[in-house]
């Protein structure tokens, strides 16, 4: 996702008039997903996104492998759940591009092809380049925002996802709303899994209630001890 450019904005609960719901315990707060990160070397995740600028919001899924500090392998995946393309960057490597490889994600370019990570060949799939995917990243925009409005927030609530418990946190922007880093987006909801204390999930939406992106990681698993071969071609 795109780096922010944030303006300050609150954090608040998502339990006003949900009936089930109630405040979760401080084990909650957003430096808890902060400190559960810290100790996340690489993971491996099916990534889930929609997006209304592309395509419509047309679903896609891809298999996300992440090796810190930004280390990125995307595998588009079609119905068949075959890899129909695949994308990688290294940072500091092949010169700051991305390396990949046949049709489709970027256009008619077919074979292995290098792109910068901001080429709009590259940004045909998504408006968001790939140094800025991943769970690390929807962290650090939220702990930029937290920052930018002084630390300001209240604890979360406690929810499921997919049946599983999780922490709901929202995120509200004044008008004309930018969060992260989309402009005309007004709330944000990030739900948190329990077992990992990692976000697994981000809705964003605008000031009507319209979805703007949608951003879900699935199968998570942690520190498999990704090599540089996971991220060639």
């Amino acid at each position: 996702m795109v780096k922010p450019a944030f303006v300050a904005f609150a954090v608040i609960s998502a339990a006003t008039g949900l009936p089930g719901l109630h405040r979760a315990p401080e084990s909650g707060d957003w430096r808890a997903v902060s400190a559960s990160y810290a100790a996340v070397r690489d993971y491996t995740a099916l990534y889930e996104k929609e997006e209304q600028a592309i395509s419509g919001g047309e679903p896609q899924r891809m298999h996300l492998s992440f090796r810190r500090p930004l280390d990125v392998r995307l595998e588009w995946v079609d119905d068949s759940g075959k890899a129909s393309q695949i994308a990688v960057y290294r940072e500091g490597h092949n010169g700051g591009r991305l390396l990949a490889r046949r049709s489709g994600v970027f256009g008619s370019l077919v074979g292995t092809v290098s792109l910068d990570p901001h080429d709009r060949r590259a940004l045909a799939d998504s408006r968001h380049p790939i140094t800025d995917v991943g769970i690390g990243h929807i962290i650090e925009s939220a702990s930029r925002a937290l920052a930018a409005n002084g630390g300001i927030g209240r604890p979360v609530v406690e929810d499921t996802l997919d049946r599983q418990p999780a922490y709901r946190f929202e995120f509200v922007a004044p008008p004309p709303g930018l969060l992260f880093g989309i402009p005309g987006a007004r709330r944000a909801l990030v739900w948190v899994d329990r077992a990992l204390m990692l976000p697994v999930s981000v809705e964003i939406v605008d000031e009507r209630g319209a979805m703007l992106e949608r951003h879900r990681f699935r199968d998570v698993h942690l520190n498999n001890g990704l090599t540089d071969s996971v991220f060639s071609l």
